[in-house]
């Protein structure tokens, strides 16, 4: 079954009918019309199986089922929510396109999109790679030296060879791990929430998205990153809100001199425009999107590399113990 990463609600803020939208496709090298319903979803992405179902009814557990995270989490709960805010977003931008003196966000808004932002970035398929993996190597290596020590203190050497292994039901860990862990999701909302809000303005809807949509844009080289890469020194998290509106949330700390941009609509330049559009274009996994299909910055940049290129944050934890690495 079909389970979309980026909801389709967000996706049509850049398609220009309810159906479809324009896409190019990095694996192929060409671009051509989508329809919503097969771009940024993963096969039973959330579904939750029958054995884990059975399981947790036998413990007293009633209220779950198959489709708990889809539905009863973010079909009807999250998305409605952040839809809300973005249509408050867009009635902003429209009191500044029309002259108007605009009503800035304030710190408790400011977090409540923090929060609907943090929960779009963990939900995607990448980090929930990295967060069940770095989950399930540390609990190895955690079963690994009880093993060496029940050896050591016993002398019994076959300790180290019982065949001891982690399993998990991996949507549910990955939700508890991140988009439904609650101090989780407090603490980076509140970490981004102090930061500079600059909402930049395309008259022309020329802002592209991507199946991977946000990004940390790094200003100071080899900053260490914090909140699976969503914080960092020096750190412009940059999310497209719509094809006229791009959200730039810049650390208070490195660009203290712009601070009273904070909340500010500013309208793009043609250089910030392709600075935001090509950091969509070598993050996406696959799929890029544009309101005009309009690739020929993408045709521009394959051509001067003479390939595709693809970046990947890295979130994968190292994990070293007296036994060895994990």
């Amino acid at each position: 079954m079909k389970q979309h990463y980026i909801p389709q609600f967000y996706l049509r803020r850049f398609s220009n009918n309810e159906r479809s939208i324009y896409t190019y496709d990095k694996m192929l090298s060409k671009s051509y019309t989508a329809p919503l319903m097969s771009v940024c979803c993963e096969d039973d992405l959330y579904s939750i199986s029958d054995e884990f179902i059975k399981k947790s009814q036998s413990e007293g557990k009633t209220n779950i089922n198959r489709l708990s995270i889809e539905h009863n989490f973010f079909a009807n709960d999250v998305e409605p929510l952040f839809s809300n805010i973005l249509k408050v977003i867009d009635d902003i931008k429209n009191e500044w396109l029309a002259g108007k003196n605009h009503y800035k966000l304030q710190y408790d808004e400011k977090k409540e999109l923090a929060l609907h932002i943090v929960m779009q970035y963990f939900r995607h398929p990448h980090i929930k790679k990295n967060a069940v993996d770095n989950y399930l190597r540390l609990e190895r290596a955690e079963i690994d030296m009880v093993k060496e020590m029940l050896s050591a203190k016993t002398g019994r050497g076959e300790y180290r060879n019982m065949d001891i292994d982690v399993t998990c039901e991996s949507p549910v860990l990955h939700a508890n791990l991140t988009y439904m862990n609650d101090e989780v999701l407090m603490d980076c909302a509140e970490a981004i929430a102090s930061n500079i809000f600059v909402f930049w303005i395309s008259r022309g809807n020329d802002f592209y998205m991507s199946d991977f949509p946000i990004i940390i844009y790094p200003h100071i080289p080899n900053a260490q990153s914090s909140y699976m890469g969503l914080s960092q020194k020096g750190g412009e998290l940059t999310i497209p809100l719509s094809s006229d509106l791009v959200l730039s949330i810049y650390d208070v700390d490195y660009f203290n001199k712009i601070k009273d941009r904070d909340g500010c609509y500013i309208e793009a330049s043609d250089k910030e425009i392709r600075q935001q559009n090509y950091l969509r274009y070598i993050y996406a996994t696959r799929h890029v999107f544009s309101l005009k299909n309009d690739f020929k910055l993408i045709d521009f940049i394959c051509k001067q590399n003479g390939k595709h290129i693809f970046m990947k944050p890295n979130h994968r934890i190292e994990i070293v113990s007296g036994i060895g690495k994990y």
